[in-house]
């Protein structure tokens, strides 16, 4: 059904950048102007969401995933150098 669904679609989209007014529209710089202002939409929508959260984060001195992630490998750094430390002092 999905599969349908796509062709039935595909060949719609097809016919239409086929015809000669979309053609005609295509040419326009307004209608060009419009089609990246709606592309771009959802990575600017992204990015003010995350930048939104980045803010709340810090105002509530909470922890990132990335301060938690940096604090991990900090913690494996040193717990390989005690256990460099640990196999030097056996030997």
């Amino acid at each position: 059904m999905l599969g349908d669904l796509k062709e039935m679609a595909i060949s719609k989209g097809m016919k239409l950048l086929n015809s000669p007014l979309v053609t005609k529209a295509m040419e326009s710089e307004q209608v060009g102007t419009i089609i990246e202002k709606a592309m771009t939409f959802p990575l600017k929508v992204s990015e003010s969401i995350r930048s939104k959260k980045e803010m709340v984060t810090a105002f509530m001195e909470l922890a990132s995933q990335s301060d938690l992630d940096e604090v991990k490998r900090a913690v494996a750094r040193v717990e390989e150098e005690l256990h460099t430390i640990k196999n030097s002092s056996d030997k």
